[in-house]
């Protein structure tokens, strides 16, 4: 197991997109943090509010997406993380959602019992176009300066 980890270390370290542990430690809170919020307020407003309409849904989506985007870029910045560790620090900053998200799934019913069973799928989908749109846009290139 520590060869493992060591080899992988290795890996990163030569291909120059390694996260410190004290980056990975702010990402991975601001992460989590982050999710918790999106959970908290889709748990608060879906069913009176979020669900009604498609157009409502997917508005509120796009918002989600932007915010997620938004914090990693900051936490990012804040970090001081060049362009080429930013797909590693995406994971790490989305893996703590993707857990909790997996968690809400596999309790739904139980965590949000004023929502219809229809929410769980709604919740899920929600939370793969965030995520996906947040690791695409850490795999763009960035445009070169002249």
């Amino acid at each position: 197991m520590a060869r493992t980890s060591q080899l992988s270390a290795q890996i990163g370290r030569v291909r120059g997109c390694d996260v410190s542990k004290e980056d990975g430690f702010y990402l991975a809170l601001s992460g989590a943090l982050v999710w918790g919020a999106a959970t908290l307020f889709y748990a608060a407003f879906a069913g009176g509010l979020i669900e009604q309409a498609f157009w409502f849904y997917a508005l509120n989506a796009a918002l989600a997406t932007a915010a997620l985007t938004f914090f990693f870029h900051v936490t990012a910045r804040l970090r001081h993380l060049s362009q080429r560790r930013r797909p590693l620090a995406a994971l790490t900053f989305a893996a703590p959602g993707v857990f909790g998200a997996a968690l809400v799934i596999l309790n739904f019913q139980a965590l949000m019992p004023h929502l219809p069973p229809e929410s769980l799928g709604r919740y899920g989908a929600f939370v793969v176009v965030a995520y996906s749109a947040l690791l695409a846009l850490c795999l763009e290139r960035p445009a070169k300066t002249a």
